[in-house]
């Protein structure tokens, strides 16, 4: 647009109609002189000539003024009506920018502070009225401890000179609620007055999502610190490989000295596990573009590392491969832990294969059952063709729902820690087999029961080996019964007899038969005691 300058035009015209006139006054004295000092040879005639000239002069040059004004001054009012007409149309424009823009505006005095002109955004971020806001200075609307920031700023504005700033502060609006905004103000004029106009940009929401992004940047950078998790890229078009900060940590290498390269990163690899980069190297990704593989690495200290490599390949719109995306999970601990698991179910096997009890491993979270060998050595199941309910489904059927119930209490029951129980189970074959049940539970930290271990010991045979224990015992003491009150009935007769006879022998007798009663008593008495020894061991 250009800018017209009222008095530029107004000088230029009155100096075309000066100029006009005195040419044309000039023409017209030389013009009109000339031909009368040839023509009037009289003074007098001559005088009376030229006043009439001159007369005549001033009232052809009075029209001629008169037509030249008049003709100006009507150019002269067009042009200021055209000014006008701009001025009040570039008025309007500014208004309209000013009232219906979206961002909040306002305009305010440089040395009070105070506001002139807000739009409808600056009155419905802020909650203010639009005579609230007029009634206010820039000073309201800023939090008490970022008044001396405001301060500051403006008094650095005006040191400038020009006075144009764009800071990030805080702004209150009138519910109390504070926001965070960015505020560019710049040098205006309003009602012939230099007052600055400024606009403000709400960046909380910015700023609050650039928080929210760091800080879940931070914490995927610790969880994948936690979960020793690498990241890397190949750049299949210019071999260009990038790590993440991890990836070095894993491989144990100095960033500032480690040049990534396939090589370097190959060698880093064990003998067994490093990769074959072939033309058709891209032919052993699967359907979905992914190549994942469990690979060692050996640091530099020697040591060797178990990692997941896990590889995924992008292409462009051709379908061509243009990129590897892939990261990296140090699994050596997981390792270690796998192998020491495998070595306690190995010992767990030759425990259960040495062992004369069917010890069973069942996890009760996954409802899953590792069926010892003495189910098979001892009950003859076949453990190659697994069945996770051999135990409960064997248990005799009198006995099944009494040792279930029982079972299932100690479950429930979070101060239980032990189950001991007595029944009869089923062999493969058929035959019953009278066991003892002694288990053990293990429960988590809410007393919930996740692990039984327990052992099951045949006691048929032992049984059998009691009761005939017990049937030698009948007959023992059947045959005390005997010695005590059938054997030694007549021997008590005997010993009764003899006395009698010894009775009737006249004292100072010593004949043979005295001698023979007194042999005979004697050994009565011995078979006595021996009778009585007999009967009391049988009895203990």
């Amino acid at each position: 647009m250009i800018k017209l300058n009222t008095k530029e035009s107004s000088t230029i015209n009155t100096l075309k109609i000066v100029t006009i006139y005195l040419i044309g006054s000039i023409i017209y004295v030389y013009a009109s002189h000339f031909p009368l000092n040839k023509i009037a040879t009289k003074t007098e005639l001559l005088r009376f000539v030229k006043t009439d000239s001159d007369a005549a002069f001033i009232l052809i040059t009075s029209v001629l003024l008169y037509l030249l004004v008049n003709k100006n001054f009507n150019q002269i009012h067009l042009y200021y009506k055209k000014v006008s007409d701009l001025k009040q149309r570039s008025d309007d424009e500014f208004t309209d920018l000013f009232n219906y823009s979206p961002i909040p505006k306002w305009l305010f005095d440089i040395d009070t502070f105070q506001f002139l002109l807000v739009n409808k955004a600056a009155c419905d971020k802020y909650g203010y009225t639009n005579d609230e806001f007029l009634s206010m200075t820039v000073r309201d609307i800023r939090p008490k401890e970022c008044l001396d920031d405001l301060d500051k700023v403006i008094a650095l504005a005006l040191e400038d000179g020009s006075y144009p700033f764009e800071v990030i502060t805080l702004h209150q609006k009138k519910n109390g609620e504070v926001v965070q905004v960015k505020i560019e103000a710049k040098y205006v004029y309003y009602k012939g007055k230099k007052v600055k106009l400024a606009y403000a940009i709400d960046l909380t929401n910015e700023l609050n999502n650039r928080k929210k992004l760091e800080e879940t940047n931070y914490k995927l950078q610790r969880a994948s610190e936690i979960a020793l998790l690498g990241h890397f890229t190949v750049n299949l078009t210019n071999s260009e490989i990038q790590w993440s900060e991890q990836s070095y940590k894993i491989f144990e290498v100095d960033p500032a000295t480690f040049e990534l390269t396939a090589e370097n990163i190959n060698n880093c690899f064990h003998p067994d596990d490093r990769f074959d980069f072939n033309p058709n190297y891209v032919s052993n990704f699967d359907k979905g573009n992914i190549l994942e593989k469990e690979r060692r690495i050996i640091t530099s200290s020697g040591s060797v590392k178990w990692i997941i490599d896990r590889q995924y390949l992008i292409k462009d719109e051709d379908n061509n491969p243009i990129q590897l995306d892939g990261i990296l999970i140090d699994i050596t601990k997981r390792k270690q832990i796998e192998n020491e698991i495998l070595e306690s179910n190995e010992r767990f096997n030759m425990i259960t294969k040495a062992t004369i009890e069917a010890v069973l491993d069942w996890d009760i979270t996954n409802d899953i059952v590792n069926w010892g060998e003495g189910f098979h050595t001892i009950f003859g199941y076949d453990l190659n063709n697994y069945d996770n309910y051999l135990w409960s489904k064997n248990i005799h059927p009198d006995d099944r729902e009494y040792v279930l119930d029982e079972l299932n209490k100690i479950i429930i029951d979070p101060t239980k820690e032990y189950f001991n129980a007595e029944y009869r189970f089923l062999k493969a074959n058929g035959d019953i087999a009278f066991v003892k049940h002694k288990g053990i539970f293990i429960r988590d930290d809410s007393g919930k029961a996740i692990r039984e271990v327990a052992a099951m010991i045949d006691l048929t045979e032992t049984l059998e080996n009691v009761r005939k224990i017990e049937n030698q015992n009948n007959a023992l003491s059947d045959i005390a019964w005997i010695q005590s009150h059938t054997v030694r009935s007549p021997l008590t007769n005997l010993m009764g007899l003899v006395n009698l006879l010894k009775s009737e022998i006249t004292a100072g007798e010593t004949s043979e038969s005295e001698k023979t009663i007194h042999y005979l008593l004697d050994t009565a008495e011995k078979l006595d005691t021996i009778l009585k020894d007999i009967v009391g061991k049988t009895r203990k």
